[in-house]
């Protein structure tokens, strides 16, 4: 039975013996060929079913703490089943069969172990140590653990096991734990910095207001300040701003910092929604007016003309909704619209409401483009296309023929939409009309 083990065992099983002299003997189970070499490299270093053997002079184990290289002498190659006696003959110099081709400075690392299990005055002890093995010019590792049993005071057992893909996999989460960590850092410090700069631009929002104050203030005193105005003209020449002046650069700055916060809080929703950890803000809002600011359709007739908005019903009821959501989910729409249908046509929003349901659709529609019957072509499959991290349509990319039906782009917009309707409950779809008119 030990026969079976001793030959069999996928762990190192050592036996270490301390003689009179001092010289410690050391016999190793097969495996520790294995442990090393394939099968091909155990056929010429020795038998795949022979032990190791190897002593330890005794200048080792004089000191607590020995310096310098550690180095086995008598190293032989033998079978078990002999030593223990069941071979054919008697006696014990025909159990070794001459000296192993493993290269001595192989079993240093080996040795180095023994001595640190031969100084332990644990009766039992777990050591680790990384076993080293030179293959041509290269030096390999293989991380192991060793169980170190004292049977008496003059012999131990070991047991060495490879723990390599243990190693592996500890440095592995090890790696995603300081992975995660770094990532939440950079989070919590973008977190600041989103928050340090909205408060900035709320700040010069707020100065914005007080400045529109003072010039209502101001109005009523206009005469005297028309007046002083000429005064200082006559006598340098200068140029005095009437107050409707001040009033649109106040104006322009005020719009100009609300689409910077805009931006701001836009991008750190985003982030958020496509790791989804976005929470929705819900407010009663004008989801039409919502809409509108969205191309600044209000700021402009050819924006309405191009970009019109269709409620039904036609006095659309206010309805509580993440505007952030709704303005990312419509402004990418838009853009998709353009990208795949006619340069410069009519993009239609068409928004209905089922009050009894609670439900709300949206469909932005363009008119078919010059790749139209292409998109048609490819069937139920634009969808995945299209709403797949950073892949758009090839002939978005290129007005040459289809070479692959997707290429990959460099913005997630129509991710990032579906993300967000996902946020809202909902989802997202492009579909293409058969007829081109």
């Amino acid at each position: 039975m030990m026969n079976v083990v001793w030959d069999n065992s996928s762990d190192v099983i050592g036996i270490s013996v301390k003689g009179p002299s001092g010289i410690v003997t050391t016999m190793l189970s097969p495996t520790y060929l294995k442990l090393y070499y394939d099968s091909h490299d155990v056929k010429e270093h020795g038998s795949s079913t022979n032990a190791i053997t190897f002593d330890l002079d005794s200048k080792y184990f004089e000191n607590k703490v020995f310096e310098g290289s550690i180095t086995a002498s008598n190293i032989c190659s033998v079978d078990f089943s002999e030593f223990t006696g069941n071979s054919r003959g008697e006696g014990s110099d025909h159990n070794f069969k001459g000296e192993s081709r493993i290269v001595k400075e192989d079993m240093t690392s080996i040795c180095e172990l023994l001595l640190e299990a031969w100084k332990s005055n644990k009766y039992n002890d777990i050591l680790t140590k990384s076993l080293t093995q030179r293959k041509g010019k290269n030096i390999v590792s293989t991380y192991c653990e060793a169980t170190v049993t004292r049977v008496e005071d003059n012999a131990l057992m070991i047991v060495i096991r490879d723990i390599s893909e243990r190693q592996k996999r500890f440095e592995a989460e090890k790696q995603v734990v300081s992975e995660s960590t770094a990532r939440q850092k950079d989070a919590a410090a973008n977190r600041f910095t989103r928050h340090e700069i909205k408060n900035g631009i709320l700040s010069a929002i707020g100065l914005c207001d007080s400045l529109r104050e003072v010039l209502q203030t101001a109005a009523v005193q206009k005469r005297e300040l028309k007046a002083v105005a000429e005064a200082v003209s006559t006598i340098d020449s200068g140029y005095v701003p009437e107050n409707n002046d001040i009033t649109r650069c106040i104006n322009e700055l005020d719009k100009t910092l609300h689409e910077i916060l805009e931006t701001v809080l836009s991008e750190a929703m985003a982030r958020d929604v496509i790791h989804e950890v976005y929470e929705p803000k819900l407010e009663c809002l004008d989801l039409t007016k919502l809409l509108m600011s969205t191309m600044n359709v209000s700021a402009s007739i050819s924006n309405q003309i191009r970009f019109p908005i269709v409620t039904f019903p036609g006095n659309f009821p206010k309805i509580a909704m993440d505007p952030l959501l709704m303005k990312c989910i419509h402004r990418n729409a838009i853009s998709n619209a353009c990208k795949y249908g006619k340069i410069g046509g009519t993009v239609t929003t068409e928004v209905y409401f089922n009050e009894d349901l609670g439900l709300l659709r949206m469909n932005v529609i363009n008119l078919p483009g010059e790749h139209h019957q292409e998109i048609v072509d490819i069937g139920p499959l634009v969808s995945d296309m299209v709403f797949k991290p950073r892949f758009r349509l090839s002939m978005h990319s290129t007005s040459e023929p289809l070479q692959h039906m997707a290429s990959h782009s460099a913005g997630d917009g129509a991710w990032i939409m579906y993300k967000c309707a996902k946020t809202l409950g909902g989802t997202c779809d492009i579909k293409v009309r058969h007829n081109s008119s």
